[in-house]
């Protein structure tokens, strides 16, 4: 078909946005295949698929013409695929066939769901010239091209009558709500009936891993399954331009769902009579440089901190850390019932409770004294010295490593005061060392000409809130405003951290921008209150209430309803409730400060972010909770970063990981499925493929605690090591036991499968704790310090240095021995293995007997070391010199002493 300018709109020109859009929901369905000619993994593509329709700014949506349809390449090899520009147009003659007064937009939204898969579908793709001329941006790992449009030219160059269209690629997943990522999440929100391919969710995998053969033999179902996703890719378009319409008069569609968020708090602050700029501590200045171009200098636009903002913005950033993540127990835990309670919208509660600041009164802190006398919820920020008394289980001051937060006993924290002020309740010491105070306003008159101070976050918080319970439950209004409300938190800490993303305009990785609304000090605010209030309930439950882990928002544990409830009054939970009857609208005492998620019987666990369920939840266990569980709230399952072979339901993928990890050995490896990263896919213009590789499997603790209480945990086909844990002295000891653990593992790894497994590091980490400079090197791990004592004490009795040139007479029954006799080779041998407990060969003898020189304080000083040589004195060598042997002490053992 040849096409006429009278059946496309002029070309759009301007800032303004266009009045008109097409929106073509496209998917492509693929089967993998080996290019052996290119050593590049490429696939086959299977087929194209469209939905199209038309959106004008102020149009009935449900009088525009729909068509979809579905085309196939040439054939199977990379060079049979359709360009960008084949495409649009047979998508293009199939709508004006179908509607002969169809009149295009010129601007053309072209969506998919997770293009990394679908626009390299593409024959542009695949060359670097038109790869480049596709204009593509790096978005969350994804494919879109926001900075540039695609310009292309419809119709035969020769004939002069060329149409020009614009083409901008997006992708839903970046606008898909937490908890509904995946496209059929999407179709089940919008109401599409789902398309079953198998009858078990087995024959399902199988069918999508084999589409070709499944196309061949089951054309109808193929095509239809195949063009629903692009039919869901344009309903949910469609929506979110509208919804996007609606709130912020922009007739456009959203590149992220957190932008939206964005966009829809500056309007807020904007109608609330508030500069968006000032509230965030920025300001707008125009800034002078000299242009090449004209000669002379000229001026622009520059955001930038305001200046009492920027002189501590490294101060403010230092304080921001993200979520608090501790595994308080390694292995099986014990039967009972285990609550998975998380904080009731944790972060835009704490958001709501920040005060309006005034940025040009930020001052230093003057002493510690003024520190401790502020409120939790003031804009106080310091860098104390702290040491918490021996009976606090949970300390709350958190030090940043490489390695994640840890909360150790004593030591140096930079964070907010909430936090600092829970660590003095407790009975901590507090030094101030540096701090800042921003003053603001919670209530009552602030600033002149404004009779109430609107607190940042507080009314756009309730704004979502309300704008979300006028839609029922999971549907997509209600979910955009949940999402809303939950991200924007994030966009307040963009930027703040080092992030770099691969640019692929410019092929190098760049640091991810700060947001319009970032700001370290309200990051900071936000972060430290959570982990505040989760730190103040821990502390104040019972002894005898279990916690297991904690995560970012909430933490598994044998609390009750009621012992939860006593837990949550103190100072910041108070704060906290007051936020949730702000933002709900509800009574006084009727707040939710906290949920419950999961409910479990028996928990197993050995990292950060790494728990499965032994034993699942009864109904019995819900009773009480006016809760009817899903089938996945029965079981808590997170797997610290492995990746299954297959995806599987919840508690099929739960069996799996309770199997490597009893089942695990030392050695063992998975072979993991990675998708190529946008990076390599861009630089080689290859497909979206998984790559395998081999991983070691990492099971095992992860040290940001002190084992304490080894014991050995039986349950129902398994016998395994379970260690209760206490926070670390000093985070020195933390980064020293991790080294040691790297060094343990680094010629032979380790499992800690058992309580001698643990005894075995123990031995290790004291022993190379206890050594210094020379006498370190070449230390055994495996029963290095006997193996130590064994080889120094043989050269003293050789050379009859430090006391061992007297025995003890008729010793261990042997009626031969006398002060001065000389024992042979195989006697000390035999006394030292099989006595005392030193292995010990009559060649290890022998060996000794080569060496010239005693040198003292070589040997380990750890509890077996000494047993044994107070042993050998009481029994062998009477005047044996024991300082002559060991060296100093080790600066702390391993295992806690049960101090708590």
């Amino acid at each position: 078909m040849r096409f006429s300018q009278s059946q496309f709109d002029p070309i759009h020109t301007g800032r303004a946005d266009p009045s008109r859009y097409l929106i073509i929901g496209f998917d492509t369905e693929y089967q993998r295949y080996t290019d052996e000619d290119t050593r590049t993994l490429n696939n086959e593509v299977l087929s194209y698929q469209y939905c199209c329709t038309a959106i004008e700014q102020y149009g009935d949506d449900t009088s525009a013409p729909v068509w979809s349809g579905l085309l196939k390449p040439k054939g199977p090899k990379v060079e049979d695929r359709l360009s960008l520009e084949e495409f649009l147009t047979s998508v293009f003659e199939d709508g004006c066939t179908r509607f002969p007064n169809l009149k295009i937009p010129s601007t053309i939204y072209l969506v998919a769901h997770f293009t990394r898969a679908d626009v390299p579908g593409f024959a542009d793709f695949k060359d670097e010239a038109t790869r480049s001329a596709l204009k593509l941006d790096n978005i969350r790992n994804l494919f879109m091209n926001v900075a540039n449009d695609i310009r292309l030219d419809l119709g035969d160059p020769g004939s002069g009558d060329l149409i020009p269209i614009s083409v901008k690629i997006r992708d839903t997943m970046t606008l898909a709500p937490a908890g509904a990522k995946s496209l059929a999440a999407i179709g089940d929100i919008l109401g599409f009936e789902k398309i079953e391919l198998g009858a078990t969710p087995q024959e399902e995998l199988s069918i999508k891993q084999n589409m070709k053969s499944f196309m061949e033999r089951d054309w109808n179902t193929f095509r239809k399954y195949a063009i629903r996703d692009a039919e869901i890719c344009t309903q949910y378009t469609l929506k979110m331009i509208r919804l996007y319409q609606e709130r912020t008069g922009k007739f456009r569609m959203p590149v992220t769902l957190t932008s939206i968020g964005v966009d829809l708090i500056r309007q807020f602050w904007k109608d609330q009579g508030v500069n968006p700029l000032e509230i965030v501590g920025k300001e707008e200045i125009k800034e002078k440089y000299w242009s090449k171009r004209f000669g002379r200098y000229q001026t622009k636009k520059k955001v930038t901190y305001l200046k009492k903002i920027h002189w501590s913005l490294d101060f403010f950033t230092e304080c921001y850390h993200g979520g608090r993540n501790e595994q308080f127990w390694f292995g099986p835990a014990f039967d009972g019932v285990w609550y998975d309670y998380d904080l009731s919208s944790a972060y835009p509660s704490a958001m709501a409770l920040i005060g309006r600041p005034d940025w040009d009164k930020c001052r230093p802190i003057r002493d510690t004294e003024e520190l401790i006398n502020f409120g939790s919820a003031e804009l106080a920020f310091a860098n104390v010295d702290f040491e918490f008394p021996a009976d606090v289980a949970y300390p709350v001051l958190p030090v940043r490593t490489e390695n994640g937060l840890i909360f150790p006993r004593k030591g140096n924290s930079t964070t907010h005061v909430s936090e600092i002020l829970l660590a003095h309740r407790l009975g901590a010491k507090i030094t101030l060392i540096e701090g800042r105070f921003i003053p603001s306003g919670r209530h009552g008159n602030f600033k002149e000409g404004i009779d109430r101070p609107i607190r940042p976050f507080d009314g756009f918080t309730r704004y979502c809130i309300e704008q979300r319970k006028r839609f029922p439950k999971k549907t997509l209004n209600n979910l955009f405003w949940k999402e809303l409300v939950n991200s924007t938190y994030g966009k307040t800490a963009q930027g703040l951290r080092e992030r770099r993303i691969y640019d692929l305009r410019d092929q190098d990785t760049k640091p991810l921008a700060e947001s319009p609304i970032t700001n370290p000090a309200y990051a900071a605010f936000i972060t430290a209150f959570c982990r505040g209030v989760l730190g103040e309930i821990m502390n104040a439950l019972p002894r005898d209430v279990a916690i297991f882990n904690v995560t970012t928002d909430g933490f598994l544990t044998t609390a009750t309803a009621e012992q939860m409830a006593t837990a949550s009054q103190g100072t910041l939970a108070k704060f906290y409730r007051s936020s949730r009857r702000l933002l709900t609208d509800v009574p006084a005492g009727e707040e939710d400060v906290y949920e419950i998620k999961h409910i479990i019987r028996k928990p197993l666990g050995w990292r950060t972010r790494a728990q499965a369920t032994l034993v699942p939840s009864e109904m019995l266990d819900w009773q009480d909770t006016g809760i009817t569980p899903k089938e996945d709230e029965r079981y808590v399952l997170a797997k610290g970063g492995i990746k299954l072979p297959d995806p599987a339901s919840k508690p099929a993928e739960n069996s799996q990981i309770i199997d490597l990890f009893f089942n695990r050995q030392p050695t063992d490896t998975m072979m993991m499925k990675l998708g190529l990263g946008i990076r390599d896919m861009y630089v080689l213009g290859a497909d979206f493929v998984d790559r395998e590789m081999e991983k070691v499997l990492s099971m095992e603790f992860d040290w940001k605690r002190r084992p304490s209480k080894p014991v050995m945990a039986e349950g129902q086909g398994y016998r395994h090591l379970q260690f209760q844990t206490e926070p670390w002295e000093t985070i020195e000891q933390f980064q020293k036991t991790r080294q040691l653990w790297e060094q343990y593992n680094l010629s032979e790894r380790h499992c800690l499968k058992t309580v001698e497994d643990l005894e075995a590091f123990a031995s290790f980490h004291e022993s190379s704790l206890s050594t210094e400079g020379d006498a370190s090197k070449y230390l055994r791990k495996d029963q290095g310090d006997l193996k130590r004592l064994r080889q120094e004490l043989l050269i003293a009795w050789k050379l009859r240095k430090a006391g061992t040139h007297d025995l003890k007479p008729h010793a261990f029954g042997r009626k031969s021995i006398f002060p001065t006799y000389r024992l042979k080779a195989k006697e000390m041998a035999e006394i030292l293995n099989d006595e005392i407990g030193v292995p010990c060969t009559k060649t290890d003898v022998d060996n000794a007997a080569k060496k010239p020189v005693f040198t003292p304080h070589r040997v380990p000083s750890t509890q077996d070391v000494r047993t044994k040589l107070t042993r050998i004195k009481r029994d062998l060598f009477p005047k044996l010199e024991i300082a002559e042997f060991i060296s100093g002490d080790a600066e702390f053992l391993l295992i806690a002493e049960n101090k708590i």
